[in-house]
């Protein structure tokens, strides 16, 4: 009996570390993410990372110096709303199927993982098996 729990115990935290390293290339690969919208007249482009955030903003020309400032602002919000959903986008297609049924993806880009919870269900699992 104990060699069999012994057997699965083994044979759970191979799965788990073979997971982890899968999970683990994936985040690595999640800051290198980057996501670009331009405005259809070209003249604005945002970039953002993995997580959202922005991280540039160019103008290019003329025509933006002349729109109303909430025009402006408007554009600015719409280009990098669909930067940011593109960025979703990519970060869901590269984790999923790695993650347990329930994560919400979209909260892990943002706020990256939960490593404490993680680990706490780790241990819970093990207390199960060895009960």
């Amino acid at each position: 009996m104990f060699s069999s729990l012994h057997n699965e115990m083994t044979e759970a935290l191979t799965s788990l570390r073979a997971e982890q390293e899968k999970i683990a290339a994936a985040l690595g690969k999640l800051n290198d993410v980057t996501a670009s919208a331009t405005t259809k007249d070209r003249t604005i482009k945002a970039t953002v990372d993995g997580q959202g955030r922005l991280v540039e903003l160019t103008f290019k020309g003329q025509k933006w110096r002349e729109m109303a400032p909430k025009e402006l602002g408007a554009k600015i919000v719409e280009i990098v709303t669909e930067a940011q959903q593109q960025a979703s986008g990519a970060t869901i297609e590269l984790m999923g199927g790695l993650v347990p049924p329930g994560v919400d993806l979209e909260r892990l880009r943002v706020d990256g993982p939960d490593l404490e919870a993680m680990i706490t269900s780790a241990i819970e699992d093990t207390e199960r098996w060895t009960r």
